[in-house]
Parts: C-alpha cells; structure tokens; sequence
C-alpha cells in the first residue's frame, strides 16, 4: 500500500488525539495494513487508506445508508470485492470522520 496524502494523515492524527479525549486507555491507533488504524480493545474499526480516505467498519445496512448519501463509498482491501462491513469517507469530508470514527468505536467495542 502506498503512502496517503500528507494532508490527510495530519487530519487523521488529529482524529488520533480527539478520539483519545476522556478515554482511560491508549490512544486508539496501532499499525497495520501499511498505514495506522484504530484499535478498540483488539478489534480494529478504523484506518486510513492509501488515498486518504478513512475507512471505518459499521454494520452493513448502515455502511448502506452512507454509500446511498453520498457520505462514503465501497471499500476493498485491494481484492476488487468490496466489504459490507466497510465504508470509505474521504478527505473532502473530513468534517464527518469524527462522528463516524466514534460510531464505528462504539459498534465494535459492543462485539464483545
């Protein structure tokens, strides 16, 4: 995987810090698939890909629902096949990763 836009991974890492904020844990990052992602416990629910989109795993009728607004597209981990579970936000709505990123926390935190 290639590096992501410089941009973008400030915005992630700012993302990094916010969703840290009031968290009696680490900060939620790890490495992984070439780029840093977001641990809650040790299930992954986040990271920033190649283009510098966030990717974020939510629940299929959900990832639905932000494909048909506009908010996100189908995301594949470099097979062709898209995830149902995953959806892309990416960098010109960044203002929407926050938001996301804490909903994606909260629904694998509940995976047990």
């Amino acid at each position: 995987m290639g590096t992501p836009p410089k941009a973008a991974g400030s915005r992630f890492e700012k993302l990094i810090q916010q969703l840290a904020e009031g968290e009696d844990t680490n900060t939620p990052r790890r490495e992984g698939f070439g780029t840093g992602s977001l641990f809650v416990g040790r299930k992954m629910f986040g990271l920033l890909d190649e283009t510098g989109a966030l990717v974020l795993k939510l629940l299929p009728p959900r990832v639905a629902e932000l494909i048909a607004a506009g908010t996100g597209t189908p995301w594949h981990p470099g097979n062709g096949k898209p995830l149902k579970e995953y959806v892309a936000v990416d960098f010109a709505r960044q203002a929407k990763w926050l938001a996301l990123a804490t909903e994606s926390r909260t629904y694998m935190a509940s995976q047990g």
